[in-house]
């Protein structure tokens, strides 16, 4: 995410095969984390918060695949450390998000909560190097064929600070994209509980074989869904890039925003995805509005609908994300029969981090069905 040129093209090599699809549809080890999780949800229409849940799993699934060891966040074995990184992580992306924002005095953004969280971090993510350079030097006979990228790090290097950087930086779309997305897609289940009748019917109604990835593809209000929450509330609201040397955008000048406009070497560049999945003649006159329906015949142009960026450098992890949050939606409506809205306040309220996250979490109520189409 933050770097460029060949030392980007040389981290997305080395990521690549990790996010494979033949990686990402193996759905067995996380059907186990999502397990866990239903464990945790009250069932009986009890006031619950799915967001610090959903960030639990997130932690388990990204732990998993990043480190080769779950955080067991949704287990007894969760520890004091396990959960010091996630606040940490927490706290740090909440703090940058702040500091891009503010001009660059050191009086406004001193913080050493931050500088501690930093240490935190890195200490967690250090243990799993150490075992992930050791593996190196001791193959594992009973090692699985999923691919860990700590340990495809380490085969490449054993520059621990190199291995660091690479880790922490996937990790920040390997665990917020789908604790984000499915936190805002219960946000607005909750909301619309017609959509969940019709969501879960489609679920009951596949059965098991929508559990696989290419029955998940198959779920089309399930995507629509999906389409919509992302459209609506992107993880990652806006984009900057710098201009490597002058040039031309074909579009934005004019009073009309349709002339061509100048972008001088080293100006900053700003993409708004959350205003750009609002314009009315893109997506509709009620484009502020959730209304999955409208996927049905919406086949946005190119280069409008950007939920995971585009081009080059789309989001690695977008396969994944999408798999794990179609995964554990599906899951998650073919057990409970209904849903409630719990939290007072009724309108999206944006907590700007790194990523955009709901202020509000996704405080909802939960009733267990009994995962048949005819109850």
């Amino acid at each position: 995410m933050t770097t460029d040129g060949s030392f980007w093209e040389h981290s997305r090599a080395l990521m690549r095969p990790t996010f494979a699809r033949s990686q990402v549809a193996n759905l067995a080890a996380y059907d186990v984390l999502v397990e866990r999780l239903i464990k945790l949800i009250p069932k009986d229409g009890i006031d619950t918060d799915l967001q610090p849940l959903f960030a639990r799993l997130a932690l388990d699934s990204s732990t998993t695949f990043l480190f080769g060891h779950s955080a067991a966040s949704l287990t007894e074995s969760w520890t004091a450390d396990d959960d010091a990184f996630l606040r940490a992580y927490n706290y740090g992306q909440a703090y940058v998000g702040k500091i891009m924002l503010l001009p660059p005095w050191k009086l406004l953004t001193m913080d050493k909560r931050f500088s501690r969280s930093c240490a935190v971090a890195r200490k967690f993510v250090d243990k799993y190097i150490a075992e992930a350079l050791d593996s190196k030097r001791v193959p594992d006979p009973n090692k699985t064929k999923r691919l860990v990228l700590a340990q495809e790090l380490a085969k490449q290097t054993g520059d621990r600070d190199d291995i660091r950087n690479q880790l922490l930086n996937v990790f920040l779309p390997a665990h917020d994209a789908t604790s984000v997305a499915l936190t805002n897609i219960f946000f607005h289940l909750a909301r619309h509980p017609a959509v969940y009748s019709k969501l879960r019917h489609e679920v009951l109604a596949a059965g098991e074989a929508a559990f696989t990835f290419e029955g998940l593809k198959s779920l089309k209000y399930l995507q629509q869904v999906m389409n919509e929450t992302f459209r609506l509330n992107p993880s990652i609201g806006q984009m900057a890039r710098i201009a490597l040397r002058d040039t031309v955008l074909p579009t934005g000048g004019g009073t009309d925003g349709m002339s061509p406009v100048f972008v001088k070497k080293g100006s900053i560049a700003v993409t708004s995805f959350y205003a750009l999945h609002r314009l009315p003649d893109l997506f509709g006159t009620d484009a502020h509005l959730f209304r999955p329906e409208r996927w049905q015949t919406l086949k946005p142009v190119h280069w409008s609908y950007l939920p995971f960026s585009g081009g080059p450098r789309l989001c690695i992890g977008q396969q994944l994300a999408l798999t794990e949050v179609a995964y554990t939606t599906a899951k998650l409506v073919q057990r409970f029969e209904r849903i409630e809205n719990a939290d007072p306040v009724l309108e999206f309220v944006e907590q700007w981090k790194l990523v955009t996250e709901s202020r509000n979490g996704a405080k909802v109520r939960l009733f267990q069905g009994h995962g048949s189409i005819h109850e």
